[in-house]
């Protein structure tokens, strides 16, 4: 098991679907300022569509591995906040992560090794006062904050009586020279962001026809700057995962596509 404890000033993310017009997301951070005020405080995203957990979750897996080991990883996209889900610390990796217990970890533990985990029942490290609308603020934020200044995993909570809560994903289905994967994710540019990694794909990349709908983009290219401007393409963007783009527009207005749309990859040959 890795070494949580680091000389390092400590970093703490946050996730969440509250976008930036309100007051939310100061909330939390004031919370956290006012039991750790040496601790980095760093945006991962406010503009998860409400309620979206399982996209969500493929950005916060996307997000993580840009930070050092031991950076303790908030999220909050809770459709069910103040019901009886969890509220859960883990420790996956070499990451930490403070969020409903409701799925949003569920593509983190496709690949990250669960150390440790518990449930956040001990109100020693909560707010004083708590509203059943916004745990985020006087439950996780509050934790989160007192784990980054060394307490133990095991005095935040009780250990879990059942498995942390994964939700269902579509599998890709591969045929002999075709495979179906969704969009899990559309970037601020417009780029679709698929499930469907590079080892997936044959090795005649450029026998691809890609397929959304009745638009259809032929090749993999390396970079935006491979075809004209407004021309489509397809490539493996910096989330490891192929993605659908328009150089210089936006893939998801001019296709209507948005999360969970299937794309339907075809090559010649037998593939592989």
């Amino acid at each position: 098991m890795p070494s949580f404890q680091s000389s390092r000033r400590p970093c703490l993310t946050f996730l969440t679907d509250f976008g930036i017009r309100d007051t939310y997301v100061a909330q939390m951070k004031g919370v956290v300022l006012g039991i750790n005020p040496e601790v980095q405080l760093i945006d991962l995203t406010h503009e998860i569509p409400p309620h979206q957990i399982l996209r969500g979750a493929f950005v916060w897996n996307d997000s993580v591995a840009a930070f050092p080991a031991g950076t303790i990883h908030v999220g909050v996209v809770d459709p069910g906040d103040g019901s009886d889900r969890r509220l859960v610390a883990a420790e996956i990796g070499e990451h930490r992560f403070v969020c409903p217990d409701n799925g949003l970890l569920t593509v983190i533990l496709q690949t990250g090794t669960l150390h440790r985990a518990v449930r956040l029942d001990n109100r020693k490290w909560w707010r004083q006062s708590v509203s059943n609308t916004f745990q985020g603020r006087d439950i996780l934020a509050p934790v989160a904050a007192h784990w980054s200044l060394g307490v133990d995993l095991a005095e935040l909570g009780s250990p879990l009586d059942a498995p942390l809560v994964t939700l269902p994903m579509a599998s890709n289905r591969r045929g002999q020279t075709s495979l179906i994967g969704q969009i899990v994710d559309v970037d601020r540019f417009g780029n679709l962001v698929t499930d469907i990694e590079p080892i997936q794909l044959p090795r005649d990349v450029q026998s691809l026809r890609l397929q959304i709908g009745a638009f259809q983009v032929g090749g993999l290219s390396t970079c935006y700057a491979d075809v004209a401007e407004g021309e489509p393409l397809a490539l493996i963007g910096s989330s490891g995962r192929l993605e659908i783009s328009i150089r210089n527009g936006n893939a998801a207005e001019e296709l209507q596509a948005d999360f969970g749309r299937p794309v339907v990859v075809r090559w010649e040959g037998a593939g592989g």
